[in-house]
């Protein structure tokens, strides 16, 4: 019988991540509370951040599909900071003044916490692109202190339109300068599917930049397949839904694309009724190049080690399948990696 990989073995292994929004995992909680401390203790008046705690407007778990992951996000405030964090003198000092305060050394932390997890390579930071300059230079410095290397995705959100997916296309390929190494294709994809966005991904892949593509969470096989087919996808999004359909699975072997798995997250949002209930093992006993992520990991309480270990747990996953789990993300990344061991 084989022994699941401890947590103390996965905390130590070299690990690479490809699936990790920015804006849902720095510390925004820490940005509301820096905001007050600015404004005054009897200042009760709203600060130019808008960071401010939840407010429950509406319970997550009374909405299904894509919009119980809005709700999600809306009641955390995740992915919701306010314009005005967007300038290069936010980025550094944040509302109180004060150097260290900003987005930009808040970056730079979360990829010191992800270091001291064991990460070499999280890839991708989602991120905007008013945030890149301030973003490569929290990259520099976090390479150059702990030896974590990072790339950057440009987001495209379906909900926005093909038009602004172009525009963002075009900012990508200029930013290639500042680490940016693909783009990501996210947002609702029941009701926007791939084919509309075929033009603005095909200048990306012309400009060599790597194609993700949130793909197969809320719906079913055929929004994996139209990704790999229409868009060029070398990676898809969760792509839980194509463990469904056999021979979708041959394909996505033979082309060599990989998953990007995030078990907690497909959980929170009940697209799997338990840790037991996701597909990984038909996925890796069908020789599809899985990958296990954090996706929010501020927003559901967790990081990769943990992501790790639950599934070693659940699947009774050894050390070299845990391994095998890395190695694919180191593979599939679109840039160099650090060796792993």
């Amino acid at each position: 019988m084989t022994l699941a990989a401890s947590l103390q073995f996965i905390r130590e292994l070299p690990k690479v991540e490809l699936h990790l929004h920015l804006e849902t995992s720095l510390r925004l909680r820490r940005l509301a509370e820096r905001g007050r401390r600015a404004s005054g203790p009897h200042d009760d008046s709203p600060g130019p951040s808008d960071v401010t705690e939840p407010q429950r407007i509406a319970d997550p778990a009374r909405f299904t599909g894509y919009d119980r992951l809005r709700r999600l996000r809306y009641l955390s405030r995740a992915g919701r900071i306010a314009d005005e964090w967007y300038t290069p003198e936010r980025m550094v000092v944040g509302v109180s003044g004060k150097v260290g305060e900003g987005l930009e050394p808040m970056l730079e932390e979360l990829l010191g916490d992800m270091s001291a997890n064991g990460e070499r390579r999280p890839v991708p930071l989602l991120g905007a692109d008013r945030m890149l300059g301030a973003m490569a230079r929290a990259r520099a410095r976090a390479e150059s202190r702990l030896g974590i290397s990072s790339g950057f995705l440009v987001t495209i959100v379906r909900e926005r339109g093909p038009e602004e997916a172009e525009q963002r296309v075009r900012e990508a390929i200029a930013c290639r300068d500042c680490g940016v190494v693909g783009v990501d294709l996210a947002g609702d994809e029941q009701n926007y599917p791939p084919a509309l966005f075929a033009r603005p991904l095909g200048l990306a892949r012309e400009a060599g930049l790597g194609i993700t593509v949130h793909a197969g969470e809320f719906a079913g096989p055929a929004s994996v397949w139209t990704a790999v087919y229409h868009l060029g996808a070398q990676r898809i999004g969760h792509g839980i839904r194509a463990a469904d359909d056999s021979e979708l699975l041959t394909r996505l072997r033979e082309r060599g694309v990989t998953l990007e798995l995030c078990p907690t997250s497909n959980l929170h949002l009940g697209l799997c009724a338990s840790m037991g209930a996701l597909p990984l093992r038909r996925l890796l006993d069908a020789g599809v190049s899985v990958t296990v992520n954090s996706d929010d990991p501020m927003l559901l309480g967790t990081d990769l080690s943990r992501e790790l270990h639950a599934v070693a747990t659940t699947f009774s996953l050894g050390a070299a399948e845990v391994t095998r789990l890395v190695t694919n993300a180191a593979r599939a990344a679109f840039a160099p990696v650090p060796a792993l061991p």
